[in-house]
């Protein structure tokens, strides 16, 4: 499969409708280009939400980039498989289906646990003693990630989103980020869980000496080489919803250092992604404008990650998709058509 493009050139079309819709032309801003955004991809509402949230550890936290201690990682997945954490609960509240899927966790689940198991490895190594993983191991994670989405799809999903958990995996995250858009680390990296300003250097320093150590920039080296097993399952998946012609609602920085190794290995992918908020995380908004996407929707300074960002943000989304199918127009309100008189005038 491949990603089919936008057809752009159905937007006049589009843009009438919206038009005929009982109230005063852009008057609803932003939301308006949104639902042209989404009818562009299907030309229906959005109504199922489905958050596919994977997790994976990071083998370099043995450099003391993060005062959380690994074990966090597997008690957090099972704490979201129970409806524990911020993202269940904006899950259950916007009626989004959520699943946690462990891809690389260092923990062995049990069957009973409700986390999903697509197990790749026991975490990464770290990537200043060698590759974080193989490419055998990258591309299962990346296929892991592609059969989440059909399964999802086979559940009856609409829309997508992705949410992330590992320990650590802000540090892999910005070495991703920083390979693929070759600015400077330390306008990629952040205090991620909670670091003193010389603890930031020195994260920004095993950065630097993982992207020296691993000079390849194309994107799946970048994934085997810097990444984690969470990260290449969310660019697999991202490059199988866009193909399925899902509408991709973007978290915050992890989840969009995946959405850049995607936008790598095709462009195209760009269509398809939302982004749904800017992320407190330092060096978020460069990510975006490498992939080369709008502003984001919100502007919260959250930095949780989770997939919290999307589920936040799908109100928004769930509200645009019907705009222009279900709001009523001015012939059938039988309203004036005060768009047509603006247009008579030349206003439009």
């Amino acid at each position: 499969m491949s990603i089919h493009p936008l057809d752009r050139s159905r937007l006049p079309a589009l843009r009438r409708l919206l038009l005929d819709k009982a109230m005063p032309p852009n008057s609803l801003g932003r939301l308006s280009e949104l639902a042209l955004h989404l009818a562009m991809i299907k030309e229906v509402p959005f109504s199922s939400l489905s958050l596919l949230l994977f997790a994976g550890d990071h083998g370099v936290i043995k450099e003391g980039v993060t005062h959380s201690p690994q074990e966090i990682t597997y008690q957090q997945c099972l704490n979201f498989a129970r409806g524990g954490g911020a993202c269940s609960l904006f899950a259950s509240l916007n009626g989004a289906t959520l699943s946690v899927i462990d891809v690389g966790v260092n923990h062995q689940f049990s069957p009973f646990d409700g986390v999903l198991d697509e197990k790749v490895g026991f975490g990464t190594r770290n990537f200043l003693e060698g590759t974080a993983m193989d490419l055998s191991a990258c591309r299962k994670a990346m296929e892991a990630g592609r059969r989440s989405v059909g399964k999802a799809v086979e559940d009856g999903c609409d829309v997508v989103a992705f949410g992330e958990m590992g320990v650590g995996n802000t540090t892999s995250a910005s070495a991703v980020a920083a390979a693929l858009t070759g600015q400077p680390v330390r306008c990629l990296t952040g205090k991620g869980s909670g670091l003193s300003d010389a603890e930031l250097k020195h994260k920004v320093e095993v950065i630097e000496r993982g992207l020296a150590l691993h000079p390849s920039r194309d994107a799946v080296s970048v994934l085997c080489n810097l990444g984690g097993y969470e990260i290449a399952a969310i660019a697999g998946a991202m490059l199988e919803a866009s193909e399925r012609s899902l509408p991709i609602l973007l978290d915050g920085f992890v989840v969009t250092s995946a959405a850049l190794a995607a936008f790598h290995l095709d462009h195209a992918i760009t269509d398809y992604l939302i982004p749904c908020h800017r992320s407190g995380m330092q060096g978020h908004q460069a990510i975006l404008d490498a992939i080369g996407l709008d502003a984001p929707l919100l502007d919260l300074s959250m930095q949780l990650g989770e997939g919290t960002g999307a589920l936040a943000a799908w109100p928004l989304v769930r509200l645009a998709s019907r705009l222009l199918f279900q709001m009523t127009s001015f012939c059938d309100a039988n309203v004036t058509d005060s768009t047509h008189l603006l247009s008579e005038l030349g206003l439009v």
